[in-house]
């Protein structure tokens, strides 16, 4: 009987000290400004650099112990530095400020041009950030994109992360960078940058809109209704915004580096036919050759392919219309390619494709000798371009149902 007063007592104390490390735990949750994304954005009228982020509050909810609602608002600071900035968000901020769950870096576009180099040094050095955080360039000021809506998700930072998992793996047509790689990318000479564009847009919510989505935006009026879309990317040259890359050429450029993934769409149209294909596979080989002193690249491309959409009188049973095919599509691709090296070495002089990377691991000594002239050299550079289609698949028909007319 003793024993089993003992046991009791011990259970009560046991469940009594659980009790308060729980409420202790939950009361520390309530102190968390918990931050979903940083933008930054330089103000040049005022030579100060302006922060933004997105606080994520838990809060308890009404129905229940457990229940739990998320509210979210934007907090913004200046300063000279960038830590001035993040210092002087503190005095507008009642919570602890924690980024240990953020993984989006947003520039704004004034401080895109202005430099990345002082930016990404700050966000490298803070023990909260996450190396693996990504590293966008708004083509708006930055205050207007952390004010844009999310459509789909219930908050901006999870409406961001799911466009570039949605590209990463069945897009292809941006690429963005993460912390890590931007930073190996500023301290490389040799490399210039790319990463993702996001750009804001009215959308037309009825009829497509969903009562969920209808929901997120019922308390906005309709002329601020902008949403967020990544779009293409932001190419630097020593860490400064030159200019844009489209989608085909955000495309192009991932041929080149051998990034495109599978599930990217190729689209071919000559008259009246037309085709859409998925990429199944790809495989870039670009490599440097040196002739008489004279630098020049060949561009090997393989890629596998799946007919998704055909409106042709080609017969897609036969091996040599097939072939057409083939060389139609490859000649798609390969236009898609020279589009973008004409936009890096003639618009934006900006090597984003490594090429004095890869002729200095040729060739250590003639880098050594070209790379004070590199900026002069580089637009100049040929590139010889291969690209080789197969056809896969040709889905679940081999006949085209459509025409053309």
């Amino acid at each position: 009987m003793r024993m089993n007063k003992r046991l009791i007592l011990v259970l009560f104390l046991l469940t009594i000290s659980l009790i308060l490390s729980s409420c202790a735990g939950k009361r520390e949750m309530d102190e968390l400004g918990i931050v979903g994304l940083t933008g930054v954005d330089w103000l040049p009228d005022e030579g100060k650099y302006e922060i933004i982020v997105q606080v994520m509050v838990p809060s308890k909810a009404g129905g229940g112990m457990g229940g739990s609602i998320i509210q979210s608002w934007n907090v913004t600071a200046s300063g000279k530095t960038m830590m001035r900035a993040s210092k002087n968000l503190r005095s507008k901020v009642s919570k602890k400020l924690v980024w240990f769950h953020s993984n989006l870096i947003i520039i704004g576009e004034q401080a895109a041009k202005k430099g990345l180099k002082d930016i990404i040094d700050f966000f490298a050095r803070n023990k909260e950030i996450r190396y693996n955080s990504w590293v966008l360039i708004s083509q708006f000021p930055i205050k207007e994109t952390i004010e844009s809506n999310p459509r789909f998700e219930s908050s901006l930072p999870a409406e961001i992360t799911g466009l570039i998992q949605n590209n990463q793996t069945d897009w292809s047509e941006s690429y963005a960078l993460n912390l890590k790689d931007m930073l190996i990318r500023l301290a490389n000479d040799d490399f210039d940058e790319v990463t993702g564009r996001l750009t804001n847009y009215k959308p037309k919510l009825p009829p497509e809109g969903t009562y969920q989505q209808l929901d997120l935006v019922k308390n906005i009026p309709e002329d601020l209704r902008d949403v967020i879309a990544l779009s293409g990317d932001a190419v630097l040259k020593d860490g400064k915004l030159k200019g844009w890359l489209d989608r085909v050429e955000s495309k192009g450029y991932l041929f080149v580096v051998d990034e495109i993934e599978g599930g990217a769409i190729v689209e071919y149209e000559s008259g009246k036919e037309k085709f859409s294909a998925e990429i199944l596979s790809s495989k870039s080989d670009l490599k440097p050759e040196i002739k008489a002193g004279k630098i020049s690249f060949k561009l090997k491309v393989k890629t596998d392919l799946a007919i998704t959409e055909a409106v042709t009188n080609l017969d897609l049973t036969k091996s040599e219309d097939i072939k057409k095919l083939q060389k139609n599509l490859a000649k798609e691709i390969e236009g898609n390619i020279k589009t973008v090296l004409w936009r890096a070495q003639q618009d934006y002089n900006a090597d984003i494709f490594g090429y004095g990377n890869a002729v200095y691991r040729n060739n250590p000594q003639k880098w050594e000798e070209i790379k004070d002239q590199w900026d002069q050299i580089f637009p100049t550079i040929v590139t010889d371009i291969k690209v080789e289609v197969t056809i896969k698949r040709l889905g679940m028909i081999s006949q085209p149902i459509t025409k053309p007319e």
